[in-house]
């Protein structure tokens, strides 16, 4: 009866330790993806507050007037060309 007694207890602590231990485990995972989680949604407030920047500039040269000359400096900031225009594309990659 004793030896039941103290087999069980064995068996009873082995398994709370084995549940401590994924505890624990499971507890440090969480706190790795938290700070991960943390670490994304930083990077994707900047990159709203620089999209919102981007906005309000693009809105506001959409407000104002604009010459012939920005109007051709955007377009080409964008890739177009002047129809009449020949493009040369350095494929060397010096």
């Amino acid at each position: 009866m004793k030896r039941k007694t103290s087999i069980r207890k064995i068996v009873v602590r082995l398994f709370l330790a084995v549940f401590a231990v994924y505890a624990v485990i499971s507890l440090v995972d969480m706190q790795v993806g938290l700070a991960q989680r943390k670490q994304e949604l930083a990077e994707l407030q900047v990159r709203l507050e620089i999209t919102g920047f981007e906005n309000k500039e693009l809105k506001r040269r959409l407000s104002t007037e604009m010459d012939a000359s920005e109007i051709e400096r955007i377009a080409r900031e964008l890739g177009y060309v002047a129809p009449d225009e020949r493009v040369f594309i350095d494929i060397s990659g010096r």
